[in-house]
């Protein structure tokens, strides 16, 4: 359940209804009132974390900054009617500026509390814990001992309280951010909190609590507002220039998304599925030049070009028709044949000639010997000479005459030359070498098409190295089947690679559809798809820095959404409707009555005001103290000082008015800097107010701490008195009552009976020097308080010091007065001389202190004198 849900209505008071509204508005803004319940208006480092919460909101992943809404917590809280809170002590402060450990301040819980403390005593140090724990909106910082080693980071201290019924309890306070909720109740005023009624600019606004919570609030929107429309512009500014002067083609994908940038674009969409390549590169090339062309010449050299393809074609086809495995078979078929019909005459020259002494007769060399020596035998003779030579004739070749055995021989010899067995393996071989010729003959070699390869290489490269690779490929291919028809031994012989004629055919055709696009000047399908073709390479080339670009264009335009986003949060119009709401349904007419009676109260007819409502132009309405005689005039150059502080005290007592309980009143230095007319009229209020609640009262002026006790005192209102001093290295040690020099006749009387006891104990330690000096101060101070007493009993403070006025009210009581009480006055006041060294006393003078119990029958007749004296003056009427 949110913390609205829990709120009744019978129970709605403007913070509550600020937080029901809240929950419906961004963190930041919720985090935003969080800070102005608790301190008022964000200073710049809250200004600073607030904007970076905006933007965390919209989607900034680099704030880790965590946002902290306004909750019920840290709302002050309402007791109830006929309930309320009182302050029953500060205990056990430890970590805060200087104030002393150890120390305890009591409050009078059912009335009036003043603690007196000159600059630099302390009360600051108290104030700031009340304003902290209190969650005061103008708390200010606590910090440790500045002048200590060891400072504490967290400042603590127990605050005892009381409830309604006088249920007491202990909160444990530390300065962690947080605090009890019992002590929102509890309300704090001092020179912060009256500017928050009192603004110094041209006009006094008196502005009730809670309804300048969402004048705060709009006031941070306006600022932050500034703050991202300063950013806007620089981010406006940081746009590149090239998104004026594109360096890219319209035509292009890449150039399309360029110019089409969103704050939510896929850069990696925007990414070529394959990098630019030397292809890319040389296809760009071409295109550009083709293109800075006459279309009619650009168009023949790429027909041109396709005829070069065409050839290559051809070419490719004839290496893939010469050296394909059907070509290959047939002729190792051929070198089959040959081999087997050369066996077959082998075998058959072996079975012919097996008889003669040398081997190998007509065996493949011996035959052709055998037609080597036919054929000089034509030369070294005669033309149409038989051959073998007959008996009787000269060998050619050993040039010895032919007998009849070596004549047979040769006649055998080519008998078998001419038998069938031989003719055919002769015909086979021939047909084989014929075959080997006409293969060993085919020219494989990129140079049989270097022209048309050149115009490949440079158009398609990838092409033109797989029509390289096939040559070469076909080339050994070739190697290998001559190695192996030699009969050597080819280890993994090599296939012919797979045709690239058609790869070849394609390209051709491509290239006279090119040309043919090249020739369409008129701006047709097919140049537009040329042109659309060049801009896509030309930006593919140069992505890398494009998408650089659209990278940081990206990041701004993410940026500017994101602060465009924010300034939308930034609009105050749900804000002033709400401060409206709040005037016109829980801001009562009353208010305007009480504002009145309250300045009376407090100023009487000197400050002629009224409060009138006067709408704002952001937040909330506002209430202007206009004057009566002349609503135009500028009510700050017309106020003095008091008087402003009279207008701030009145909206600030005007808004306690209106609570439905009675929770404690602190006031820090109320009437700083002012003089007696208005610390007498603020006196006197407050007196009236620790009637019905509890009121505790910080102050350095005594005068002021006079007129409240004596107020307080005529009210019969519970009063308790403390003053704070400073120590070695300390401050805010807490003595009761007030100063010497501040307190009453019967306190007096009370601290010189304790000093008179604490001498009696050196007298009766024989200390006698420490006994004569405690009786000489004792002297001293009774001395002050007869006379004292002659203002405040005497003559019934109608004439007193410092005071610039009589106070003619109280007059008949002297009439009281009779010659006996002068007489005990004048005998009390001269012994009290006779032992007090005013004056350098002579040498010879030295006189013995009383002994205690002559000094306490001194302090009695004191004591006696001014209980009888206030009796009968009491009583004249």
């Amino acid at each position: 359940m949110s913390d609205s849900a829990s709120i009744d209505k019978s129970e709605d008071t403007v913070p509550r209804r600020i937080l029901a509204w809240s929950e419906g508005r961004p963190l930041w803004q919720r985090d935003a009132l969080r800070r102005i319940v608790l301190n008022g208006y964000p200073n710049e480092e809250a200004l600073e974390e607030l904007l970076e919460l905006c933007r965390k909101e919209h989607g900034d992943p680099t704030v880790t900054l965590m946002a902290k809404p306004l909750s019920k917590d840290h709302l002050p809280i309402d007791p109830g009617a006929g309930e309320s809170i009182s302050l029953s002590g500060i205990a056990n402060v430890f970590g805060v500026n200087q104030l002393a450990t150890g120390q305890t301040l009591n409050f009078e819980e059912s009335g009036l509390t003043i603690v007196y403390g000159q600059n630099g005593t302390g009360k600051s140090g108290y104030t700031r814990i009340l304003k902290k724990a209190c969650r005061s909106r103008h708390a200010g910082e606590i910090i440790s001992d500045v002048y200590s080693s060891s400072p504490t980071h967290t400042a603590k201290a127990d605050l005892k309280i009381t409830r309604t019924g006088g249920a007491a309890e202990t909160v444990a306070w530390e300065d962690d951010g947080g605090s009890a909720e019992a002590l929102s109740a509890i309300t704090v005023f001092d020179r912060d909190a009256a500017s928050v009624h009192v603004q110094k600019k041209n006009e006094v606004w008196f502005r009730p609590f809670g309804l300048d919570i969402p004048d705060d609030l709009a006031g941070v929107c306006q600022e932050i507002k500034a703050r991202l429309t300063t950013e806007k512009e620089k981010l406006e500014q940081k746009r590149n220039s090239v998104f004026v002067n594109p360096i890219w083609s319209s035509r292009s994908a890449l150039g399309k998304a360029l110019s089409s940038l969103r704050h939510d674009t896929d850069i990696a969409a925007m990414k070529s599925k394959t990098p630019f390549s030397d292809a890319d590169e040389a296809r760009l090339t071409k295109l550009q030049a083709d293109l800075a062309q006459d279309p009619a010449v650009a168009a023949k050299a790429q027909r041109d070009y396709a005829s070069q393809l065409d050839q290559l074609e051809s070419y490719l086809k004839r290496i893939e028709q010469a050296l394909n495995d059907e070509a290959i078979q047939a002729l190792r078929a051929t070198k089959k044949s040959a081999d087997d019909m050369r066996t077959a005459a082998n075998t058959a020259a072996h079975e012919a000639f097996s008889g003669l002494a040398l081997e190998g007769v007509g065996e493949t060399v011996w035959r052709t010997l055998w037609e080597s020596a036919r054929s000089y035998s034509r030369v070294a003779k005669d033309v149409g000479v038989a051959f073998p030579p007959p008996q009787g004739d000269i060998c050619v070749l050993c040039h010895q005459e032919i007998d009849d055995s070596t004549a047979a021989r040769m006649l055998g010899f080519e008998d078998f030359i001419k038998k069938d067995t031989e003719t055919k393996a002769a015909e086979a071989e021939r047909v084989f070498k014929e075959a080997e010729q006409k293969f060993r003959a085919v020219a494989i070699h990129v140079n049989k098409v270097s022209a048309a390869y050149r115009s490949l290489k440079a158009g398609n490269f990838t092409l033109a190295r797989q029509v390289l690779r096939s040559i070469a490929l076909a080339r050994r291919v070739q190697v290998q089947t001559l190695a192996q028809l030699s009969g050597e031994d080819v280890p993994n012989p090599l296939a012919l690679p797979e045709s690239v004629a058609e790869a070849v055919n394609t390209e051709a055709a491509q290239t006279r559809a090119y040309a043919a696009s090249l020739d369409d000047a008129s701006g047709g399908e097919a140049r537009e798809a040329v042109l659309n073709e060049l801009a896509d390479l030309q930006d593919r080339k140069q992505s890398h820095d494009l998408l650089d670009i659209a990278k940081t264009e990206i990041a701004r335009l993410a940026e500017l959404k994101r602060n465009e986003d924010c300034l939308r949060d930034t609009a105050t119009t749900a804000i002033t409707r709400l401060g409206n709401e709040i005037a016109d349904n829980l801001i009562t007419p009353r208010m305007r009555d009480r504002f009145q009676q309250e300045i009376v109260a407090l100023a009487g007819n000197r400050v002629r005001v009224e409060v009138v409502r006067s709408g704002g132009k952001f937040g909330s309405p506002q209430y202007e103290v206009k004057l009566y005689a002349n609503p135009k005039a500028k009510v700050h150059d017309v106020l003095s000082e008091g008087e402003q502080t009279c207008v701030a005290l009145a909206s600030y007592l005007t808004e306690l008015a209106n609570a439905s309980h009675t929770s404690a009143l602190v006031f820090d230095d109320p009437v700083s800097s002012l003089d007696h007319r208005w610390r007498s009229k603020v006196a006197k209020r407050l007196a009236k107010e620790a009637g019905v609640r509890q009121v505790i009262v910080f102050t350095h002026d005594m005068i002021f701490v006079n007129d409240l006790a004596q107020l307080a005192s005529e009210r019969n209102t519970p009063t308790t008195l403390a003053h704070l001093t400073r120590g070695q290295d300390v401050v805010g040690i807490v003595n009761k009552d007030l100063p010497w020099t501040a307190s009453s006749i019967r306190d007096r009387i009370d601290k010189l009976e304790k000093e008179a006891r604490a001498a009696k104990r050196l007298f009766e330690e024989n200390d006698d020097e420490g006994y004569k000096a405690a009786a000489s101060s004792l002297y001293s101070r009774l001395r002050a308080t007869w006379e004292r007493a002659l203002e405040d009993i005497l003559f019934a403070n109608v004439v007193m010091r410092h005071r610039d006025y009589i106070d003619t009210k109280n007059l008949k009581r002297v009439t009281a007065l009779e010659n006996s009480d002068v007489q005990i006055f004048q005998n009390g006041f001269k012994k009290c001389c006779d032992f007090v060294d005013a004056h350098d006393p002579s040498r010879g003078h030295d006189p013995e202190p009383p002994e205690p119990s002559e000094i306490m029958a001194d302090i009695k007749s004191l004591k006696d004198w001014s209980e009888e004296l206030r009796s009968k003056m009491n009583g004249v009427s």
